[in-house]
């Protein structure tokens, strides 16, 4: 005896997408703080010249977690690296010899600070729908993430100039 399969309209219901929970990494914004003080001086005649600054840092940063929904600062931090494919530094040290140059025309001024670059990520919680769409959960948590250390900015002017950004 031959038995015949039966045809079976599908329609997406409970089986259509399994409710699978996922992270999404946001990135927010980026800035700079400083981490030691401004140094400066003008460059002698005869052309341009290197000036070398060697300092130390005044200030320790370090990277924050706030939590939302669960997570802590090192599941954060996994989140976003490989989110992002970039490296975060957990947190800088008060006291570091940081040295940076610049080549400045002669008779101008040369101004650097040493800062970091830190940039905010959000970690969201979504999970998907039995209609294949996405559902926000809420946020795992927020992370103010040190990705550039030390990072120097400068100025070169005819006088006194404050180093941006």
């Amino acid at each position: 005896m031959l038995i015949v399969p039966q045809a079976q309209a599908t329609t997406p219901g409970e089986e259509a997408c399994p409710p699978d929970v996922w992270t999404k990494v946001v990135r927010i914004k980026s800035g700079y703080e400083d981490i030691g003080p401004t140094a400066g001086k003008k460059s002698g005649g005869g052309g341009t010249s290197r000036l070398t600054y060697a300092m130390t840092t005044t200030t320790a940063k370090e990277t924050k977690w706030t939590s939302g929904l669960t997570g802590s600062a090192s599941w954060g931090i996994a989140k976003v690296e490989a989110s992002v494919s970039r490296d975060i530094v957990n947190k800088t040290e008060k006291g570091v010899s940081v040295t940076n140059w610049m080549e400045v025309p002669s008779g101008k001024y040369g101004y650097t600070t040493p800062k970091i670059e830190r940039t905010n990520y959000v970690v969201e919680r979504w999970q998907d729908t039995a209609s294949c769409g996405a559902r926000f959960l809420g946020n795992e948590g927020s992370l103010a993430a040190i990705t550039v250390y030390p990072f120097f900015s400068e100025c070169i002017a005819s006088g006194p100039c404050t180093p941006k950004p």
